[in-house]
């Protein structure tokens, strides 16, 4: 025969009944028989029961407090394998400048446009273009365009250098892009006259005949 199951006696609190109940857990609020009421339990099994109730409101809290806790740290200026970087800087609000219409920026030559230019952009960004006297450094023309466009314009005749700065967001033709700005040259001096124009692909390819360096900004 199974061991008899040990029982004890508790009075209801409301109609005085005496129930005899065996051992009970934490899952389970024993009642009178008589009147259905709660039977009294102890602060222990109480504070029990509720955690117990409450158990899937307790594990998304710790978990969260736990997310809080182990969230990972920012790191800037490193990679994994030990080789080191420069980690950009967040663009700098520019307030006061919207993005110009894509095409002619700016014309500082008033000679007539008889050589034929057209300039490819690679996708993703926005390009500040500037074609400069390759002798005197003046301004000739300046364009605005957006990554991926393709651009057509007629210029005068000259010889001429290709300078362009290239970023994500406009602050003008002084701070250009702001903190994002890179500024370049195309190494190579541009002779256009009445029967001969260029086209420029701005466009990084394997094999390609167009090369370009870094400037300073100062230099742009």
């Amino acid at each position: 025969m199974p061991p008899p199951v040990p029982t004890r006696e508790l009075a209801c609190s409301r109609c005085g009944a005496i129930n005899r109940i065996g051992a009970y857990g934490v899952t389970k609020l024993p009642h009178c028989g008589k009147c259905q009421s709660a039977l009294p339990e102890t602060l222990v099994k109480r504070v029990l029961r509720q955690a117990h109730t409450r158990r899937y409101l307790i594990t998304i809290a710790v978990g969260l407090g736990l997310l809080a806790i182990l969230k990972p740290s920012a790191l800037t200026g490193w990679v994994p394998d030990g080789s080191p970087t420069q980690t950009a800087a967040p663009p700098a609000a520019c307030t006061g400048y919207p993005q110009p219409s894509s095409g002619l920026y700016a014309s500082y030559d008033h000679s007539a446009r008889v050589s034929p230019l057209t300039i490819r952009t690679s996708p993703g960004g926005y390009y500040f273009i500037k074609l400069e006297n390759a002798v005197t450094s003046q301004p000739i023309m300046a364009f605005y365009m957006r990554g991926g466009e393709t651009l057509e314009q007629d210029v005068p005749e000259g010889s001429f250098v290709l300078k362009y700065a290239a970023g994500d967001i406009w602050c003008g033709p002084t701070a250009l892009f702001g903190q994002t700005t890179s500024t370049n040259r195309v190494d190579r001096i541009f002779e256009f006259t009445e029967t001969r124009g260029y086209t420029v692909e701005l466009i990084s390819r394997k094999g390609g005949n167009l090369k370009t360096r870094s400037i300073e900004p100062s230099q742009f």
